[in-house]
């Protein structure tokens, strides 16, 4: 589940981009999660992100036992018990080059569906996507919401609280065409 967060920043890059698309800087990959009762909010956020772009496809991947969310024991539970992380250690998004508009000035933005894989789960997944172009590097903001329990991963719930499966994650990253 908080890997899930991650690999959604692939979906950002474009059919003109040439293979071989890195990551500059540290990427930031946020994930919300709200209980119940409705007071208990938290975020857990990793900057550990990989970029594979093969040309055709580019595939972004998170390794989830580095997604924090500032309770170790939180983290913990989240990774042994219901992500799994020991089985199931990354998140991925993958998706078509082709699908996303990559600006050649300024900015673009839109939708573009990838396949987004958590706790061995493949799920299409529809990302909202702004790029900010400034010379060669281009600024990706992503945001997109995803149910942890149709990946099978069981909701968790510890001494009363509840953590809902529906969760939303944003990525901020910076990309350069590494040729």
């Amino acid at each position: 589940m908080n890997g899930v967060v991650i690999g959604l920043a692939g979906t950002l890059l474009a059919a003109d981009a040439v293979a071989g698309v890195t990551i500059e800087g540290k990427p930031k990959v946020v994930f919300h999660a709200e209980g119940s009762p409705g007071f208990l909010t938290f975020d857990g956020v990793t900057r550990d992100l990989e970029v594979v772009d093969d040309g055709t496809t580019i595939t972004f991947t998170v390794s989830i036992d580095t997604v924090q969310t500032g309770l170790s024991l939180r983290d913990q539970h989240m990774r042994d018990n219901y992500v799994e992380t020991a089985k199931f250690p990354s998140a991925t998004l993958a998706f078509a080059r082709a699908a996303v508009t990559w600006p050649d000035s300024g900015r673009s933005s839109g939708e573009v569906e990838g396949a987004f894989t958590v706790h061995g789960v493949v799920r299409e997944t529809t990302v909202e996507y702004t790029i900010k172009r400034s010379g060669e590097v281009f600024g990706v903001k992503a945001s997109f919401a995803f149910d942890t329990s149709t990946h099978g991963i069981a909701i968790p719930e510890y001494m009363g609280v509840t953590i809902k499966p529906a969760m939303k994650a944003d990525i901020s990253v910076d990309l350069v065409d590494a040729r």
